[in-house]
C-alpha cells in the first residue's frame, strides 16, 4: 500500500458522500450497540477510553501546553471528550457525522456541547483538535487532518497502526466490520501527519495486548459472556494460545497484533 499526499490507494479508500458516511455510522452495529448503556460494546468503549484512549493522548501533549478550549472530530458518543481532563471553564466540543451518535452523546454528556455539522463551520480557533479512530475512516484522511490543524492550536491523533500480521488479508472498505478504509505503518502515520503540513511534537507507538486495558476487556468478556475470546471452544481456544505466545515473545507479539500511534503536532511555523 502506498500514500500519495497522505492518502491511500487501499481498496474503499476513494468512497465519497457525506449521506453515505451518515447511513453508514448511524447504522453500523458497533455503533448502534454502543448507544445503549448496559451493552457490553458500551462498557468496552468506556473502559478503553480511560485506561488506553485518554491516558496516551494526554501524554503527547507537551508540558509547556496549556489549554481552556478542546474540540473533538468524530466524536461518536462522547466518551473521549467527556473523559478528557480539561482545567473549570474548560470548553468542550464535539463534532460526528452521525446524528444518532450526536443525540446520544447530548443525553449522556449534557454539559458538553455536541453538533451534527462539519467541523470547520467551528468558529475561532481552539487550544486542542483531538482526532482518535478518526482518519482510518475517511477519504480524504490528509485533507481532514491539515483542515483540523487550521482549527487549533494543537493537534492531538490516535491512529490505528494494522500493518501487522492478522491484518494482511482483511479487505479495508466501507464493508470493513470496523469501517476502515486503510491500513497504515508506523512511518505511514507520520508520513500523513507531515503531509497535511504539521509538524510533529511528540509521539509514541503502544500496543493495546501489552496493557492492563486489554487484561480488563478480557475479564469483561468472560464475566458478561462467559469467554475472554470470541467465537466457538475451537476458535476461542486458538486465540487464547497465539494472546499466550504473543504476550510472552513481545517482539513476535509486535508484529502479530496492531499497535497505535499516539501523536501532538502543530502547525509548522512561517520561514
Amino acid at each position: 500500500m502506498s500514500i500519495e499526499n497522505g492518502r491511500s490507494d487501499a481498496p474503499g479508500a476513494q468512497v465519497n458522500g457525506d449521506d453515505f458516511y451518515r447511513r453508514l455510522y448511524d447504522d453500523k452495529a458497533e455503533y448502534v450497540a454502543r448507544r445503549d448503556d448496559t451493552s457490553l460494546e458500551a462498557r468496552i468503549i468506556g473502559l478503553e477510553v480511560n485506561t488506553f484512549k485518554v491516558p496516551n493522548l494526554i501524554a503527547a501533549i507537551p508540558r509547556d501546553v496549556e489549554y481552556s478550549s478542546v474540540v473533538e472530530i468524530g466524536c461518536a458518543t462522547g466518551e473521549l471528550l467527556a473523559a478528557f481532563p480539561a482545567p473549570a471553564g474548560t470548553r468542550k466540543v464535539g463534532f460526528d457525522i452521525s446524528s444518532e451518535n450526536v443525540a446520544c452523546a447530548r443525553v449522556r454528556h449534557p454539559d458538553i456541547e455536541f453538533l451534527n455539522s462539519d467541523f470547520r463551520e467551528f468558529e475561532g480557533l481552539a487550544d486542542i483538535v483531538v482526532l482518535s479512530d478518526v482518519l482510518e475512516h475517511v477519504p480524504d484522511d490528509c485533507g481532514m487532518l491539515r483542515d483540523a490543524g487550521r482549527l487549533g492550536r494543537l493537534v492531538l491523533v490516535n491512529i490505528p497502526l494494522e500493518d501487522n500480521w492478522l491484518n494482511r488479508t482483511r479487505s479495508y472498505g466501507p464493508d470493513d466490520v470496523s469501517g476502515h478504509l486503510r491500513r497504515y505503518s508506523l512511518d505511514e502515520g507520520l508520513a500523513l501527519i507531515e503531509s497535511a503540513g504539521l509538524r510533529t511534537l511528540q509521539w509514541r507507538q503502544v500496543w493495546i495486548h501489552e496493557t492492563e486495558c486489554d487484561q480488563q476487556r478480557r475479564r469483561l468478556r468472560r464475566q458478561v459472556r462467559g469467554a475472554a475470546f470470541s467465537g466457538g471452544k475451537m476458535a476461542a481456544a486458538v486465540k487464547q494460545v497465539v494472546w499466550s505466545a504473543a504476550t510472552l515473545m513481545r517482539p513476535v507479539g509486535r508484529r502479530m497484533f496492531a499497535s497505535n500511534l499516539f501523536a501532538s503536532a502543530s502547525q509548522r511555523e512561517a520561514s
